[in-house]
């Protein structure tokens, strides 16, 4: 498997590239960070493989954030960089770049780095595959830390107004994604949108209790918190548990 990390300040180009890159079963997206420093809070407690880096972003520049992950490590990950501008491409290679996509990234360019990827990191081409490949983690953000949250921590995802959160054993971490990209990427067996504003993980289910005109609300194990079931998700929520 290739651990990849995307760097973008722009949440829609981040799910769009995630969304390309987990069509490769052999690529799996374990972060996701909007700056250089969240990125460098998460390459310090996981080890990628490649990272998806922007050019032009707040703060620190994805160059300079290439420049610094080389800075005492035996083994840093390898470096793409995806932008829309093409003139910073010889300062991008001179850092040793593996390569530099201009977006709007197509399919075939994309396709061309991750074999030269493979490549580099001694894998082999996959076979063509029907599924793509699930994260493991998601990762949450508190203050400026970005704290990489493994999917079978996760009690549920809310959305409340424009922001999306994960909530794991009472931690409230700001996720960005919106709950219809989550259910794209979320393992559909273990997650479930049980109402337009939640996403459940349904091994932390301890009690289903009927509520309102064909609603239910979920009882979560360890947990005073309760999730809404909508009318719309009910009949889903009872095949899955064999209720009648």
């Amino acid at each position: 498997m290739l651990r990849a990390l995307i760097v973008d300040d722009e949440p829609p180009a981040r799910s769009e590239l995630r969304y390309q890159l987990e069509r490769h079963p052999d690529v799996e997206v374990i972060g996701e960070a909007a700056t250089a420093r969240e990125a460098q809070a998460l390459i310090r407690a996981v080890e990628y493989d490649v990272l998806f880096l922007d050019i032009q972003m707040p703060s620190a520049s994805g160059l300079e954030l290439a420049q610094e992950i080389h800075r005492g490590r035996l083994k840093p990950p390898y470096v793409v960089f995806v932008t829309a501008h093409d003139q910073h491409a010889l300062g991008a290679f001179t850092l040793g770049a593996v390569d530099y996509l201009l977006k709007p990234v197509s399919a075939e360019r994309l396709a061309e780095t991750l074999d030269r990827l493979r490549h580099l990191c001694g894998a082999a081409s996959p076979a063509p595959a029907g599924e793509p490949s699930k994260p493991r983690f998601l990762t949450g953000l508190q203050g400026e830390s970005a704290i990489p949250v493994p999917l079978s921590d996760i009690d549920y995802l809310m959305a409340e107004g424009d922001q999306v959160f994960l909530l794991a054993g009472g931690r409230r971490l700001q996720v960005r994604m919106t709950l219809s990209d989550l259910q794209e990427v979320l393992p559909e067996r273990e997650f479930f949108r049980c109402h337009r504003g939640y996403i459940v993980n349904l091994a932390r289910v301890a009690e289903i209790v009927p509520f309102f005109n064909g609603t239910y609300t979920l009882r979560l194990k360890g947990s005073r918190q309760e999730v809404p079931v909508s009318r719309t998700n009910a009949r889903r929520l009872r095949e899955h548990f064999g209720l009648t």
